[in-house]
């Protein structure tokens, strides 16, 4: 058999490609966290996580003379206390806290892994109480659904304990409180308790009689680590060919098909989940489904999950608005912002957040001063000039209602979203409030401990020169963000919620479906 000389060359390409794939994997560093701080490491992180801060935070620098000293105490604090090695998780929950300081909603601490012992249980808020709830969301005992103590301490303590890791705008949000409850012996070591292999739970029946249950926590297997790590071993050991062909195969996760769809509640009412705001963008047929929603009495979108900066959702539910056909100066303006100054970073940096420069708006001079009087002073040293974003450039339509799942996970465009619907006559916020998180975010690795560490870089304000920044939005009808909602009675907690004031009654017509509800 004789090989053409296109063939010998196809096929020595082929191999040289595959010699530089197989060289890869021994070229790039394994990014292995440190399991153990001693004190010195943790130190050193530290003065880096400061000096971060203090040069990119734009939360540090709206008060800097109160948040330096405050953080510098806390830094102190964890230096003091952790003078022996640290494990790495505990270093994680102590930074968290610290940041929480700033009450910055963006601020995050990523790559570690937690192996503090968790609750063998599921929390679930119900009005002032917590269900007891096994692995399938069962009560673990049908005649004492409620936990009342845990390990003799009332739940209320363990929440406060909770809300140490969570910042100012989310404290009180029981979605976000659930995650931290679940981290036992991390608390148990906030609220001065012996670290036990087990977990007594009180709990208590609507006739107000309690019993006790002891429940043995899950154990971090070594055996099974051992058996993830050698499974890690043979993955790194495949042939390079069955490398190229998982190349071959692997789909990028935003061209995958998304899986919500339009979904039907009653004869009046759809709803449609959304979480990624860029894939929205990019999703013609999701578009179209939310389109066929709209022509509907009434359409509830779930953006508890929703994130992204892309514009497109907000200018399609704009129709929703009411009709301001007030004569102000700039009645299309929607809010401000600016960013921390930073050698590194350019003067479009807000642009994927939608904002444009001020001289963008070609106002005179006193026009551009009137427009942004209200705005605060800043030092020039500190942040970038204004930015401006003005609101959708789209014409009311129809009756139709719309009703918003919103959460404190809705970040960057949706709250955005939230803010602006909130004012609307024909649109409802459900859920808890939201966070206030519409920044950019600035993100680092610390040298030691390999944590990545995210922090607000910008600052956002509305028309009237008011932070929204770290305020989040208050729903109209609260609803705890619980995994089952019964959608008929949500969809009659939209019929009796209290009317809106309409700005003014539109006079365009009516291209959406005019039926009320039900």
């Amino acid at each position: 058999m004789s090989f053409s000389y296109r063939s010998i060359v196809m096929l020595l390409s082929v191999i040289i490609f595959a010699s530089l794939l197989k060289l890869a994997f021994f070229a790039v560093p394994k990014d292995n966290t440190a399991p153990m701080l001693n004190a010195q490491e943790v130190r050193q992180d530290l003065y880096a996580l400061l000096d971060q801060i203090e040069q990119h935070s734009a939360f540090y620098a709206l008060t800097p003379d109160k948040a330096s000293p405050q953080l510098k105490y806390m830094a102190s604090l964890i230096v003091e206390q952790y003078q022996d090695m640290t494990p790495n998780d505990r270093f994680a929950a102590e930074i968290t806290k610290l940041l929480n300081s700033l009450k910055d909603p963006g601020a995050q601490v990523h790559d570690f892994d937690d192996q503090s012992g968790d609750l063998p249980l599921t929390l679930r808020p119900l009005n002032d109480q917590w269900l007891a709830l096994d692995s399938s969301n069962s009560p673990i005992n049908n005649d004492f659904p409620f936990v009342t103590h845990i390990d003799g301490l009332p739940m209320s303590k363990w929440v406060a304990a909770s809300q140490a890791y969570l910042p100012e705008p989310a404290k009180q949000s029981q979605e976000m409180q659930l995650p931290w409850l679940k981290k036992l012996n991390l608390l148990r070591e906030d609220l001065g308790l012996s670290i036990k292999p087990y977990v007594l739970i009180t709990l208590i029946n609507d006739d107000l009689q309690t019993q006790q249950v002891t429940l043995a926590l899950p154990s971090h297997e070594p055996q099974a680590q051992l058996a993830a790590s050698n499974q890690e071993d043979k993955t790194q050991d495949m042939s390079v060919f069955e490398f190229i062909t998982q190349l071959s195969q692997f789909e990028r996760s935003e061209f995958q098909d998304v899986p919500h769809q339009l979904e039907t509640v009653n004869n009046t009412t759809v709803k449609l989940k959304i979480s990624d705001l860029y894939a929205f963008e990019l999703d013609r047929d999701l578009q179209q489904e939310l389109l066929k929603g709209m022509t509907h009495p009434l359409l509830i979108i779930d953006l508890r999950d929703a994130s992204g900066f892309s514009p497109k959702l907000l200018t399609l539910l704009s129709r929703y608005q009411d009709a301001d056909l007030n004569n102000t100066l700039a009645p299309n303006v929607m809010g401000f912002a600016h960013y921390r100054r930073s050698p590194e970073l350019r003067n479009d940096y807000l642009q994927p957040l939608n904002f444009k420069p001020l001289a963008a708006l070609e106002y005179s001079v006193p026009r551009l001063k009137s427009l942004t009087r209200n705005l605060p002073s800043v030092d020039e040293d500190k942040f970038s000039p204004w930015y401006i974003r003005t609101k959708p450039a789209v014409t009311p339509e129809g009756r139709n209602r719309l009703a918003l799942l919103v959460s404190p996970k809705c970040r960057q465009e949706c709250e955005w979203i939230a803010y602006r619907t909130k004012s609307w006559s024909r649109a409802n916020l459900i859920g808890e409030k939201t966070s206030g998180d519409f920044a950019r975010q600035y993100h680092f690795k610390l040298p030691n401990s390999g944590l990545d560490i995210r922090f607000s870089s910008s600052l956002t304000y509305d028309a009237q020169g008011k932070l929204l920044s770290g305020a989040g939005t208050e729903p109209d009808i609260w609803l705890p963000q619980n995994s089952d909602i019964q959608w008929q009675g949500l969809v009659s907690l939209v019929r009796s919620a209290k009317p809106k004031t309409q700005i003014i009654q539109t006079s365009q017509p009516n291209k959406l479906a005019q039926a009320k509800l039900n």
